[in-house]
């Protein structure tokens, strides 16, 4: 199991919800101190429902998803000085650089795209 930086074990403080982010509000160390906001394990969700008192390591979280699936977003494809911009439905769920397929809604045909930062999806 993942310490992080010698410290005491993080542990929730309420019950997180699978899907839920991590953050100040509901993990503490063993001890009862505040975590810091730079502790990798924060901003990322959870993998399955995690009670009061129980351990969170890095390996039961994930990177938040940036796009849920059926979520309209924006698709962008791009090749030296053009752009085309457009809308398109999500037909998974995915975190920053992973690879996602997209339904354009103009043309109703599936893309695939790596999601970007701001949640967008870059086609090539």
């Amino acid at each position: 199991m993942a310490h992080f930086m010698g410290a005491s074990s993080l542990v929730a403080t309420e019950v997180i919800r699978a899907g839920d982010t991590v953050n100040p509000a509901n993990i503490s160390t063993e001890a009862g101190d505040a975590v810091s906001a730079d502790n990798p394990v924060m901003g990322r969700e959870v993998r399955r429902t995690v009670y009061v008192g129980q351990e969170i390591t890095l390996d039961d979280t994930r990177p938040a998803r940036l796009i849920r699936r059926n979520q309209v977003v924006t698709v962008k494809f791009v090749s030296g000085g053009l752009e085309i911009t457009t809308t398109g439905r999500a037909m998974g769920e995915a975190t920053e650089n992973e690879s996602i397929s997209v339904l354009n809604l103009s043309s109703k045909k599936i893309v695939s795209g790596i999601v970007q930062e701001g949640g967008w999806v870059l086609v090539q």
